[in-house]
This record gives structure tokens, C-alpha cells and sequence, in this order.
């Protein structure tokens, strides 16, 4: 599971950042608490290192489309390693993450729609 969380945790942060420009506190604990829940017998530690290398693989990919076509080809790769109802779960999961600002933005909609389709969910 730890590459499938891998995944998972990259597209939490290329949700939660690219679709605004923007990953707030709150976003961030969120983004975390999720992550955790795929990974519930891990440290907030491991999770924290997680998270970080995560962060430090997507600040290397050279802005915006870059990042958004990783997410997009990690999506690809949970569509065949979850389950309908894990793959259910990970949309949950990023509408939990954009409701925390107020909400879910037109961006957001779009790349939870384009998330949803590549799921098959």
C-alpha cells in the first residue's frame, strides 16, 4: 500500500495546491488526516516524511502542467490497484480537502470531475 499512498498523496497535494495556487494550514492538516486514514497504523511521523517527500517531488516538477500530469498519471495508476470503493474514497477524500476553504472552486470542480473519470467513479 505504500506506493498506492504515495499516489494518493500526491494527488491530495496537486488538488489541494494546483487548482488555486494556494495550500493553507488547514488544507494541509486535512490533506494529512486523510492520508493518515490509508495508512492507520503509521506514526504522524511516517506520515509527516510523507508528506514531505511528496512536497519535495512536486516543487521538482516545473510548474502547474507538469504537476497536474503526475497527479493525473498517479490517478491512472490508483484506477487499476484500488478497489470501487477505495477509488470512491479518494473522491471523498478531495472534496474534504476542497470544502475546508469554503467550498469546492470552479478549478476544484474541474479536477475532481477529471479524477472521478479516470477512477471510473
Amino acid at each position: 500500500m505504500a506506493a498506492d499512498t504515495d499516489a494518493i498523496a500526491f494527488l491530495y497535494l496537486t488538488f489541494a495546491h494546483a487548482t488555486d495556487g494556494a495550500l493553507s494550514g488547514e488544507e494541509m492538516r486535512t490533506l494529512a488526516e486523510k492520508l493518515r486514514g490509508w495508512r492507520p497504523d503509521a506514526g504522524l511521523d511516517v506520515i509527516g516524511e510523507q508528506i514531505k517527500a511528496t512536497v519535495a517531488r512536486y516543487k521538482g516538477l516545473a510548474g502547474r502542467e507538469q504537476r497536474v500530469a503526475a497527479a493525473t498519471r498517479h490517478a491512472d495508476a490508483l484506477a487499476s490497484s484500488l478497489s470501487v470503493a477505495e477509488r470512491q474514497r479518494v473522491l471523498d477524500d478531495l472534496q474534504a480537502i476542497a470544502d475546508v476553504d469554503g467550498g469546492t472552486a470552479d478549478e476544484e470542480q474541474a479536477f475532481l470531475s477529471a479524477v472521478r473519470a479516470k477512477l471510473g467513479v
